[in-house]
């Protein structure tokens, strides 16, 4: 009796330690998000509809207003100077979306915002980004219930997909090399504490 009692003692002492460390370790993976979150922002452009006609109009609109924030992109110096510029262009940025839509014969109304949203991991081909709240450019074209595109406008790593080039500076590799497939097992367990996050909120 006195060892089925010891040896349940240890279990669940064992079991203690182990939750300790998981909430722990999952308490450490969520600041990690949250810290790349104030480094990074996004540019998320939502398509009117999952009609090849709409989604066509979504890269097109995507194109335009990326050789408007590109050249923002060079002046901006950390996160918070990025959103100040864009601020101050989001006139000239949602003129340039909704000419684009229109010159592709399309008739919707482009909303355009900066917003806080919660984006799920992102697999790009060098790097992952974690589950979680980014803050970012919104563009929801028309009803807005299209399948949506979304890259990272600061640091600079939409790949310049207007022009379909994939060179990088230094600073974008290095952002890269730090968040790179070394802590995949860390952003998937943001992923999960982003879901979790999401459900709850």
């Amino acid at each position: 009796m006195g060892n089925t009692s010891a040896l349940r003692r240890k279990w669940e002492l064992t079991l203690a330690l182990t939750l300790f460390f998981v909430v722990c370790y999952a308490a450490f993976c969520g600041t990690q998000q949250e810290r790349l979150s104030q480094q990074v922002f996004r540019l998320r452009v939502v398509a009117n509809s999952d009609t090849d006609i709409d989604q066509a109009i979504k890269l097109r609109v995507r194109d335009r207003v990326l050789t408007v924030v590109q050249p923002l992109q060079a002046q901006a110096t950390d996160q918070q100077d990025m959103k100040n510029l864009l601020r101050a262009h989001m006139q000239e940025i949602t003129n340039a979306a909704q000419r684009e839509i229109y010159s592709c014969g399309g008739t919707q109304l482009v909303k355009v915002r900066l917003a806080r949203e919660w984006y799920p991991t992102r697999q790009y081909d060098t790097f992952s980004l974690p589950a979680g709240w980014y803050d970012g450019l919104q563009l929801r074209i028309g009803e807005a219930r299209g399948h949506n595109w979304w890259c990272v406008v600061y640091p600079s790593l939409c790949f310049n997909a207007a022009e379909g080039e994939t060179t990088l500076t230094e600073d974008e590799r290095n952002f890269i090399h730090q968040s790179g497939t070394s802590c995949e097992i860390r952003f998937r367990t943001a992923e999960l504490l982003g879901n979790l996050r999401k459900i709850v909120s």
